[in-house]
């Protein structure tokens, strides 16, 4: 099966294919009529599986900035589980050929990039950083469900001490073997001041909420928190930092249409770098 060749417009998001043998996944492509000279941004959706909706948000805030947005999209039939690489799926490899596709057809943009997730995206976002960090320039996590803590305070997947099988025990040690390129990264993570809902979507257990805490602002704080005293003890400079957005729940609309999510990324370049 051939890829789907990348077609422009200042105006509309286009669509792109990439096949591997991880499996299938399209995006569509944000590339404004002024280009900046700056990574492009992949939005990674949650569990809601918004990504046109995303892509119509990000719209006027990539043509403002100049900023290329790429808008994957994992569908239910093909991708029930999205959130993170395991023996079931592979959609680290899947975001990978894409980011591959892109940068053969639109050379201007290759290096690494930025990454948005929302939710269960921003699972998936801050798993692939830990493998590939040498892929990723910026990470934006909204409101995650739960984290990788960058320690051993935790079994995989909470965290990097060895899980409970083989499998497990693989993955923490590529992620421990990555982890002080990992923590060079500039991390903002953004989590609403509402977030605090323990709705049928959290992951609940009694270990996750004594370490992480009970609902995702709770976590995001202990995430950030967790990502600085790890950069401290590895020697690198810190470089995660929280956003709460006021009033903000977990609806990641709101957090674009009324606390200004999308604009304040696509801004965010120099302060993170």
């Amino acid at each position: 099966m051939k890829d789907t060749p990348i077609e422009t417009s200042p105006l509309t998001p286009r669509r792109v294919t990439a096949c591997s043998s991880a499996g299938r996944l399209s995006a569509r492509i944000i590339r404004p009529a002024r280009l900046a000279d700056a990574p492009p941004l992949v939005v990674l959706h949650g569990i809601s599986r918004n990504a046109g909706k995303l892509a119509r948000l990000f719209l006027p805030e990539a043509e403002r900035t100049g900023r290329t947005v790429i808008v994957p999209h994992f569908p239910a039939d093909t991708w029930p589980d999205f959130q993170r690489p395991s023996k079931a799926a592979r959609p680290d490899l899947a975001l990978l050929a894409l980011l591959d596709l892109v940068v053969s057809e639109c050379p201007d943009i290759s290096g690494p990039v930025e990454i948005l997730g929302h939710s269960g995206g921003a699972q998936l976002a801050h798993r692939l950083a830990m493998l590939y960090p040498h892929r990723v320039a910026a990470l934006h996590l909204v409101a995650a469900g739960w984290y990788c803590l960058p320690d051993e305070s935790m079994p995989y997947p909470y965290g990097l001490a060895p899980g409970k099988d083989a499998f497990s025990a693989s993955w923490s040690r590529r992620k421990a073997a990555a982890l002080r390129d990992f923590l060079q990264i500039p991390v903002c993570v953004h989590v609403g001041t509402e977030d605090v809902i323990r709705d049928d979507a959290l992951r609940k257990t009694p270990a996750l909420d004594a370490k992480q805490g009970p609902h995702r602002l709770a976590r995001a704080r202990t995430y950030v928190g967790a990502l600085n005293a790890a950069a401290e003890a590895a020697g690198v400079t810190p470089r995660a930092r929280l956003i709460e957005m006021i009033g903000c729940d977990h609806d990641v609309v709101r957090a674009i249409t009324q606390n200004h999510l999308a604009a304040r990324v696509l801004d965010a370049r120099a302060a993170l770098s």
